[in-house]
């Protein structure tokens, strides 16, 4: 079986048991992050909106204002590519062709190369910071350029020995969970 037709068993698999399991896990341990040295430095943290079952970035991103840093979000521009954007109220936010919230066109667009740190949905993450995303490959294409902290937003239950890899996916270097950070 090919990896390709692996990932798409496993992404239904980690679907469905994210949509079974999130409705009572628990938020992200914030702690364990904040308290890294990253954190302390970062200026400006790349989020996302939450969609459906995902592992909400919202405490991370109250966090991280409360402390005077800056938030952008993603915005899909066509297939397989995204840009980062900023100075947009939450509200003004619209909603894609995927159901995701995201700025307006007309935000500001942000160089994601001063973009510290990453929050990465995620369907599951392995011990070597392997990421199953949705399969669309926006975040692989963003971050194999970018030098920030790929850090994926899940639930423990998310975390699983292997995944199948590809050439092209890109390693996480941290999963937060409601136990809190594992490094890679």
């Amino acid at each position: 079986m090919s990896s390709s037709t692996t990932k798409i068993t496993w992404r239904r698999k980690m679907r469905h048991l994210r949509d079974e399991q999130a409705p009572v896990a628990l938020p992200p341990l914030i702690g364990t992050l904040t308290a890294l040295p990253l954190w302390q430095s970062a200026s400006v943290i790349a989020s996302y909106c939450q969609a459906g079952s995902e592992q909400s970035p919202s405490q991370v991103e109250e966090a991280a204002v409360s402390e005077g840093k800056t938030i952008v979000y993603p915005r899909v521009l066509g297939a397989g590519e995204m840009v980062f954007k900023t100075g947009v109220p939450r509200a003004a936010f619209e909603t894609n062709r995927y159901g995701i919230d995201e700025p307006p066109a007309t935000a500001a667009t942000f160089d994601v190369s001063t973009i510290d740190l990453f929050l990465i949905p995620l369907l599951a993450c392995d011990q070597f910071g392997t990421r199953l995303g949705y399969g669309g490959g926006y975040y692989d294409r963003l971050l194999e350029s970018t030098a920030g902290f790929r850090c994926g937003l899940g639930f423990d239950f998310q975390r699983v020995t292997e995944l199948p890899k590809e050439q092209h996916d890109v390693r996480m270097q941290a999963l937060l969970t409601e136990s809190g950070l594992e490094l890679f």
